[in-house]
């Protein structure tokens, strides 16, 4: 998730995931109150038996640990595919998916399990597990720890990796202001953190492209998982005229979309293609992890783990896309889609950067 994810509680994964995955998921993720909340671990082997690359080299052992269900709709479900695309192209020997990891204690028992079993990198997919990550690595000062800090946080085998969603969140907003025309825009996220509110500002600054005029607010709703909670919000800026939404967060685009279907508007889905919760979802951002998780199997396999690096790969280099819904292709007004693709091509071709802003 994103900077600043912080634990869900079983009943906030219950409101995400069963707009995602169903009843049965959630009953398996949540399970008894007795249960670890990390019990729930698959391994899976990938590559040749053997294990080694054609140069004789062994290939590294992918870990990943979250704080909630990989199946998510975003982005638990974003390090997912991305560990599982390393997998079946033959980059890693071994991928290790832990889910419902909390931070603190749980978080490092479950790191030092991975380090002693020689995995390595070991990725914990959330800010919170920051201090465990930090604390653990120390003893393993051969293993690259990276967890998703996203502003750089890089000391001694201490990776971080970014989240440029911002990038992708431009080029939404001037499809969103071509569709939803005077609107007003709706961000959200769980917490007013860099990385949400820099995809607010560019979402704003991609509708001003089509009407300079457009305004909007941001509300920071104060819990990363629940989407209730999140569509009381979009509800109180849709009656402020607000009809074009940009969530940061599992559940903030989750409670958009719903509130989206209720009050109109045009809604973005984010990390996954959120297409088919709704025609209210115009577009989304898809994050392609593969694209940071390889960089870091390949600097471990080169023994570059310490010092480490912080790893971020653009929009421009194939770090994440934009999926427009089928269902508004033949929507777009034709003036706008040509300035989003003018727009596209520019950031593609490096001589346009989106501008950056994380604060109001």
């Amino acid at each position: 998730m994103t900077r600043g994810h912080l634990p869900a509680t079983c009943r906030q994964r219950r409101r995400l995931v069963a707009l995602v995955a169903g009843v049965a998921l959630v009953a398996a993720a949540c399970g008894s109150s007795s249960k670890s909340s990390s019990s729930a671990s698959t391994t899976v082997a990938a590559g040749s038996s053997s294990g080694t690359s054609a140069t004789g080299t062994a290939k590294p052992k992918l870990a990943i640990v979250y704080s909630a269900e990989w199946k998510d709709g975003s982005w638990g479900e974003a390090a997912l595919n991305g560990a599982n695309k390393l997998k079946a192209e033959g980059l890693v020997s071994d991928v290790a998916l832990q889910e419902n990891v909390q931070p603190g204690a749980d978080a490092e028992r479950a790191l030092r399990a991975f380090a002693d079993k020689g995995f390595n990198p070991i990725i914990a997919h959330s800010f919170n597990y920051g201090d465990d990550v930090k604390k653990v690595a120390k003893d393993y000062p051969k293993i690259m720890f990276a967890y998703a800090g996203g502003f750089g946080d890089v000391a001694n085998n201490v990776s971080d990796y970014a989240q440029p969603f911002y990038q992708a969140s431009y080029l939404q907003g001037i499809l969103a202001a071509g569709v939803q025309k005077g609107a007003k825009v709706a961000g959200a996220g769980g917490f007013d953190i860099p990385v949400c509110q820099s995809m607010y500002q560019a979402f704003l600054e991609g509708a001003k492209v089509i009407d300079p005029s457009t305004t909007g607010s941001y509300i920071a709703v104060g819990d990363w998982y629940d989407v209730q909670k999140a569509k009381e919000a979009a509800l109180g800026q849709a009656s402020g005229g607000a009809k074009m939404y940009v969530g940061c967060g599992q559940g903030p685009p989750f409670g958009q979309i719903e509130a989206a279907k209720e009050k109109g508007g045009v809604a973005m889905g984010y990390v996954g293609d959120m297409s088919s919760l709704g025609n209210v979802v115009l577009a989304s951002t898809v994050w392609k992890l593969d694209k940071i998780f390889q960089q870091m199997v390949t600097d471990v396999a080169a023994g570059k783990v310490n010092p480490a690096r912080y790893y971020e790969v653009d929009l421009k280099d194939g770090g994440m896309d934009i999926a427009i819904n089928p269902a508004w292709t033949s929507k777009i007004p034709a003036d706008v889609q040509k300035a989003y693709e003018s727009k596209l091509a520019a950031i593609n071709a490096g001589s346009f950067q989106v501008p950056y802003k994380d604060k109001p």
